[in-house]
C-alpha cells in the first residue's frame, strides 16, 4: 500500500506559494439590488421557500434584460393605446393622452363605494396589458392621473392609499407590482399617504378565468390588513388594476375593516362588466374612445 507523503508546515507554505489555489469570484456588494436579492436567494436556498428564491435571481437577470430592450428599442416603441404613433414621455402618444382625459372627464360622477376608468376591453385592456405583463412603468403615472379625475368628483378624501398585492413569485418574475405603482402615483398626486396594508397570507393559484364561486374560495381568508393606528378609524381608498367578479374587492374590503378601518372605497382601471350593465352615460363617454370612421 503506497504511503502518502505528509509536508512539513513549512514545506506546505512553500508549495502554497509556489501553486495559489484558484479563489472564489468576491460576492456581489449586499448595497445593490441584484447583490441583496442573490443573497436573499443563497438564505432561502435549502428551505421550503426555495422555489421562490430561484425565482429572486432569475426575476432581477430578467429585470436587467428587459429594461435594456426596451432602452435600445424606446425610439420605435409604438403607442399601446392606438398602436400606430410613437410613444410620448408618459407612455402613450400626446393624441391619445389628450383623447384619455377627455372621455374620463366626460364620464358621469361615480356613485357607490368603487370606480373605474373603464371596460377590460380595447384601449384600456391594451393599457393594463402594456403596464402588468409589458413592463410600461411609465402608463403607471398617466392612469394615476386619470384615477385622480374620477376621485376627485367623487366629493371624498381618503386618509390612506393602498392596494391589493400580487403574489410574491408574480413580483419577483416581474420585478414589480403593477397595483403598487398604481396607488403610489395616485397617492402622489392627490396628497394622501401611501401604505402597504395589505398581504397575502398564502399564494393564490392564478385568478384569470376563473368565475365567481372559484375566485371567492381561492381568495377567502387570503388577505390580511395590518392591524395598528395606521389604519384604525381611518378612511382607505383601496387601488388594483382591473375589478373582474368583485371577490378580491370584497376580501380585501373585510381584512381592512377587521384592521380598524372606518371606510373602504375602491379605484380600478378596467371592470370585465357585461355591456348592460353599463349606463347610457357611461356608453356615450366610452365611445369618445373609439377611432374615428
Amino acid at each position: 500500500m503506497t504511503r502518502r507523503r505528509v509536508r512539513s508546515s513549512r514545506a506546505g507554505r512553500v508549495y502554497l506559494a509556489q501553486h495559489p489555489r484558484r479563489r472564489s469570484p468576491p460576492a456581489a456588494p449586499t448595497g445593490s439590488a441584484e447583490g441583496g436579492a442573490l443573497a436573499e436567494a443563497l438564505r432561502d436556498l435549502g428551505s421550503p421557500s426555495a422555489p421562490a428564491a430561484t425565482f429572486v435571481v432569475f426575476g432581477a437577470a430578467y429585470r436587467n434584460l428587459t429594461a435594456a430592450l426596451l432602452a435600445a428599442a424606446s425610439a420605435t416603441l409604438h403607442c399601446p393605446a392606438c398602436g400606430v404613433r410613437a410613444c410620448g414621455p408618459g407612455g402613450v402618444c400626446a393624441q391619445c393622452a389628450d383623447l384619455l382625459r377627455t372621455a374620463v372627464a366626460a364620464l358621469p360622477a361615480p356613485t357607490g363605494d368603487h370606480l373605474w376608468l373603464g371596460p377590460h376591453a380595447g384601449i384600456w385592456r391594451r393599457l393594463v396589458h402594456a403596464l402588468k405583463y409589458r413592463n410600461a412603468h411609465r402608463l403607471a403615472d398617466l392612469l394615476a392621473r386619470l384615477l385622480q379625475l374620477r376621485v376627485d368628483r367623487w366629493g371624498w378624501s381618503p386618509h390612506l392609499i393602498t392596494h391589493v398585492p400580487t403574489t410574491r413569485q408574480r413580483r419577483l418574475l416581474r420585478g414589480y407590482d403593477q397595483a403598487q405603482l398604481l396607488a403610489t402615483a395616485l397617492a402622489r398626486h392627490t396628497g394622501a399617504d401611501h401604505a402597504s396594508l395589505l398581504r397575502r397570507r398564502a399564494s393564490t393559484r392564478k385568478l384569470v378565468g376563473q368565475g365567481r364561486t372559484a375566485r371567492s374560495a381561492s381568495l377567502a381568508r387570503a388577505l390580511v390588513a395590518q392591524a395598528g393606528t395606521a389604519v384604525r378609524g381611518r378612511s382607505v381608498l383601496l387601488v388594483d388594476d382591473v375589478m373582474t367578479t368583485g371577490a378580491t374587492l370584497t376580501a380585501a374590503r373585510q381584512a381592512l375593516h377587521a384592521a380598524g378601518a372606518a371606510e373602504v372605497r375602491a379605484a380600478f382601471v378596467a371592470r370585465t362588466a357585461p355591456t348592460h350593465e353599463e349606463s347610457g352615460e357611461l356608453r356615450r363617454a366610452l365611445a369618445l374612445l373609439e377611432p374615428p370612421s
